[in-house]
C-alpha cells in the first residue's frame, strides 16, 4: 500500500508507440516518455514501472530492452537515476539472456507476464506433458531457473552481486547503428554499424 509507504510511490509508464508511424513515431514516443518519467520523479515517484501492456491495433509495444536502456540513460543525463528504481513489465522477455540484458541495462525488477501466462496456458492445454503440474509451482520453477541463469551469466562476467550488475551493461552490441547506440545504449561497445529506429519500428510492425 503506497499510503503506508510514501517513500515507495510508484508511477506506471506505458511503453507504446503508433505502429504506423515508423521510426519517427518510435523516437517521438521515447522522447515523450523521457519527459513523463522526469516529471513523475519530480512529483515524488520512487519506482517507475515501464509497462508494455495496453497495445491495440494502432499502438504497439516498444521493445523492452530499448525502452529500459533509453529511460536508464535519460535519467543518468538528467541526474535523476539514483532517485528511482526501474521495474519492467514486458511481454517480450522469456529467456535467461533477455532477463540478463534487461537487468544489465538498468532494470531492478522484472515481470515477464506473458511468459507466466504462457506457462499457465500450456498446463491448461496439456502441452509438453505439463497437464498434471500445479500452475503456481510451474511459474515458481520458471522464476527460479531464470534467477539461476542470470547468476550464471554474472559469474561468467566476474560480477558477484546483482547490485553491481544492474545497469553495468557489460555487453557488446552487434548490428546496432552509431546514432542508436549513442542516444539509447550510451557507452555500449559496438565494433560494427547497423540498424536504427526505422528498422526496429519496422520489425515491431511486422510482428504486431
Amino acid at each position: 500500500d503506497e499510503g503506508e509507504h510514501p517513500d515507495l510511490a510508484s508511477y506506471v509508464v506505458r511503453g507504446l508507440f503508433p505502429v504506423g508511424g515508423g521510426g519517427k513515431a518510435l523516437g517521438t514516443a521515447l522522447d515523450a516518455i523521457f519527459i513523463d518519467v522526469s516529471k513523475a520523479i519530480e512529483g515524488g515517484a520512487r519506482i517507475i514501472v515501464l509497462s508494455d501492456r495496453g497495445s491495440d491495433a494502432n499502438n504497439a509495444s516498444i521493445p523492452s530492452l530499448l525502452l529500459t536502456s533509453a529511460v536508464h540513460h535519460h535519467l543518468i543525463r538528467t541526474r535523476q537515476r539514483t532517485q528511482v528504481g526501474l521495474a519492467v513489465e514486458c511481454g517480450d522477455a522469456r529467456e535467461v539472456h533477455h532477463m540478463a540484458l534487461l537487468i544489465g541495462y538498468g532494470a531492478g525488477v522484472l515481470n515477464p507476464y506473458l511468459a507466466f501466462e504462457s506457462i499457465e496456458d500450456m498446463i491448461q492445454e496439456g502441452l509438453h506433458e505439463l497437464g498434471d503440474m500445479d500452475p503456481h509451482k510451474a511459474v515458481t520453477n520458471y522464476i527460479k531457473s531464470c534467477g539461476k541463469g542470470v547468476l550464471k551469466v554474472m559469474s561468467k562476467m566476474g560480477v558477484s552481486t546483482v547490485a553491481s550488475y544492474t545497469g553495468a551493461q557489460i555487453f557488446e552490441a552487434v548490428g546496432l547503428g552509431e546514432e542508436l547506440i549513442k542516444k539509447y545504449f550510451t557507452g555500449t561497445v559496438s565494433r560494427l554499424s547497423g540498424i536504427g529506429l526505422d528498422e526496429i519500428a519496422e520489425g515491431v510492425r511486422l510482428r504486431h
